[in-house]
């Protein structure tokens, strides 16, 4: 059995190195030196990302660092998505997928171990919870979980930070939801799982480049995951928006003609749940579009770029002398 990571990242230049360290000192005190390969999508980086982690490969101690290069810039999900489909893993090992970014609390994995130890076959999602965000996107974002829950009937909010007993994999493989949202596509598929919560760091960087819009749209594209729940309430929320606006304007035009303050306040009023309803529904068609967007946006960059990606050759001395622990390796481009 081998422990497998997966991450990805995009001009990470500056925070490599202490992403790194720290996820060393982790596996060490974890007791799985030896037995740890690390997986690092590089999201089309146009800074010194490739060059630091090419070099942190050569030198690493107690565990194995690769690196996929994505053809194109996929984002952060489809990135994940990307890299999982290429990492070496066996039914019997344990596969955790995290951010880079120090959100995901990488001195809490050993602890994901132990709970996927004690829970044979099963998924650990891991729901995030004290975050270190401003007030505005805590407000938002309690909001989103709100309206998720509402529209997909699940309980938890899982994120890039899971652990996937390693049968599960070819599994997700196969979800091609999945490169939109990967934590939600594993959701879907309803396999058995455990729920737990842990904390959110603040990031090695700082703030997020992200804005609430980004954020937002990233959110919505994540409902329509869940397609055909998320349409059919919707349906439901229009014509109660509907008949809730209608019942309003008859109201109104059933008020004797003298008060024309209570009629206007009623239109106004029905107005409003009109304008909120068309709104709603304009937002989710537009994840709906992004989400088709996204997938062919995804399966093109695979089918026309994956031809110039090919494994880096390794000298035969190397390889013999690396024995069961090969040294980090990497994904180049064809010349």
């Amino acid at each position: 059995m081998k422990y497998v990571f997966l991450t990805a990242c995009r001009n990470e230049e500056l925070t490599l190195g202490e992403f790194i360290a720290e996820f060393a000192a982790m596996i060490a005190s974890a007791g799985i030196a030896g037995r740890t390969v690390l997986y690092v999508v590089d999201d089309l980086s146009t800074d010194g990302t490739r060059e630091v982690l090419d070099r942190h490969a050569r030198k690493a101690e107690g565990f194995s660092l690769r690196t996929l290069l994505a053809p194109t810039n996929l984002g952060n999900q489809g990135a994940m998505f990307y890299g999982l489909g290429r990492i070496e893993v066996e039914p019997q090992d344990a596969l955790v997928t995290f951010d880079s970014d120090g959100e995901d609390d990488v001195s809490q994995i050993p602890s994901i171990l132990q709970l996927g130890a004690s829970n044979p076959g099963k998924m650990v999602l891991i729901e995030r919870g004290r975050r270190s965000e401003s007030i505005r996107f805590k407000f938002l974002f309690g909001g989103y979980k709100m309206l998720f829950r509402l529209l997909t009937r699940q309980q938890v909010v899982p994120n890039n930070f899971m652990l996937i007993p390693g049968k599960c994999v070819p599994i997700i493989r196969r979800s091609p939801l999945a490169a939109v949202h990967l934590a939600y596509g594993v959701l879907k598929l309803n396999t058995p799982r455990v729920t737990v919560t842990r904390d959110r760091r603040p990031r090695y960087a700082g703030r997020s480049s992200q804005n609430v819009f980004m954020l937002v749209s990233h959110g919505l594209v994540g409902l329509m995951v869940f397609y055909e729940i998320v349409i059919a309430k919707l349906f439901m929320l229009l014509f109660g928006f509907g008949a809730f606006a209608m019942s309003i304007t008859g109201l109104a035009v059933a008020l004797p003609s003298w008060n024309v303050a209570a009629q206007r306040t009623l239109i106004w009023i029905a107005i409003a749940a009109s304008i909120g309803a068309i709104g709603f529904s304009a937002l989710l068609l537009a994840a709906a579009l992004i989400v088709v967007f996204k997938l062919g946006i995804f399966t093109l960059s695979l089918t026309y770029a994956e031809p110039a990606i090919r494994p880096t050759p390794r000298p035969e001395s190397e390889s013999s002398a690396a024995g069961d622990a090969p040294a980090g390796t990497s994904d180049k481009r064809a010349s």
